[in-house]
């Protein structure tokens, strides 16, 4: 059963703002970002930090550091996320060949970075238990810091959790129920409290419109947050807000800006998404630029750029990609995701789709 004895109980007065921000991954200028967009005062608000505070972005340990800083004031509470358990494996010795093989895959790491500050790197080479002995000589007080943080948190009307619980008594059966839960908003059922997660990306639950807003469901009392945040290439860090019985949310990210120039009119009458769930499909025909394409998950038939197209062992996959027209008015803000020779696909207060390459122009 899972130790209870890892988690927190926090009381909160009514008179503060409660601020659930999720999923950083080491994009500490996002964070800092969004905290200035909503003017978080750690005198004042309560900041609840859902656990994947590190790896995947650039500025693990700068991160890290911050969010140490941070934790000085008492309503400042980070969580444990999967993503993080890194540095245990490093502060235990534990599964050590696994975990050289995760960063072997993945750049941006807190322990490539801790790794650097020492003169070493990490390679097919490097022997990981003399490594780990060497960071937890230089890193002790920021890998016990990881450590010890919390896997749950629970307020008189909030449960914080990186990925799910399954009950409110237990909160799960091992760790892996609250660290690593995928489409916990799809399969869970209802509960007393508000339990707000993160670990997937809201896009995930999107099957026609993508969008990386907070989702909000006010009859099972589930809320989630991760905006995909540095592994999606439209992703946001989102802060969902709570004061006076109301919840609002804001977002940041690092997308260039363009504007509008004309109106755009709605084309689109059946709009559709391929999350990473169910990205699967077949080549019906290869049309150069483009691939007619079935997805195997819905049977719909549709042109898919290559971009979006690759391969999973020997299964075509195509992945976050959509073929809905974003409707906008001249003058609209939008963000840049990416561009094809005749067509850009933006994000718009949250909402992924194409607007005309002839319709937009970068702001500087």
């Amino acid at each position: 059963m899972f130790d209870r004895s890892i988690h927190s109980y926090s009381v909160l007065s009514d008179s503060r703002r409660i601020i659930a921000i999720s999923d950083i991954h080491g994009n500490l200028p996002v964070f800092k970002k969004l905290l200035r967009k909503i003017a978080f005062d750690p005198e004042k608000d309560a900041l609840f930090l859902v656990g994947d505070l590190l790896e995947k972005g650039p500025y693990n340990l700068e991160t890290l550091y911050y969010i140490m800083e941070l934790s000085r004031h008492p309503h400042v509470h980070p969580m444990i996320g999967n993503c993080d358990v890194v540095c245990r494996n490093v502060l235990y010795d534990t599964r050590l060949e696994f975990l050289q093989n995760i960063l072997l895959n993945r750049p941006n790491s807190i322990l490539h970075e801790m790794a650097q500050r020492v003169g070493q790197r990490i390679d097919k080479e490097t022997d990981m238990a003399a490594l780990s002995r060497e960071l937890r000589k230089v890193f002790l007080r920021e890998l016990t810091f990881i450590d010890r943080l919390p896997h749950v948190i629970e307020t008189e009307r909030f449960i914080f959790a990186h990925a799910g619980i399954r009950d409110e008594k237990t909160y799960g059966r091992d760790m892996r129920d609250i660290m690593v839960q995928d489409l916990f908003m799809k399969e869970a059922g209802s509960f007393h409290k508000y339990i707000v997660v993160g670990h997937l990306p809201v896009s995930e639950y999107r099957k026609d419109i993508c969008c990386f807003n907070p989702i909000i469901d006010t009859r099972r009392h589930i809320i989630s947050i991760d905006g995909g945040n540095e592994v999606k290439s439209a992703g946001q860090l989102n802060a969902l807000i709570y004061e006076q019985g109301r919840f609002q949310f804001a977002c940041s990210d690092d997308l260039k800006k363009a504007r509008i120039t004309r109106d755009i009119l709605p084309v689109n009458r059946t709009p559709f998404f391929i999350t990473w769930h169910e990205g699967q499909v077949h080549m019906l025909h290869d049309e150069g630029a483009c691939c007619l394409c079935r997805h195997e998950a819905s049977g719909k038939v549709m042109h898919i750029a290559k971009e979006f197209l690759f391969y999973k062992g020997k299964e075509l996959h195509a992945c976050d990609f959509t073929n809905y027209q974003i409707p906008a008015r001249c003058g609209d803000l939008v963000k840049i995701v990416s561009q094809t020779r005749n067509a850009v696909l933006v994000k718009k207060q949250g909402l992924m789709g194409w607007i005309p390459a002839d319709a937009l122009a970068l702001e500087s």
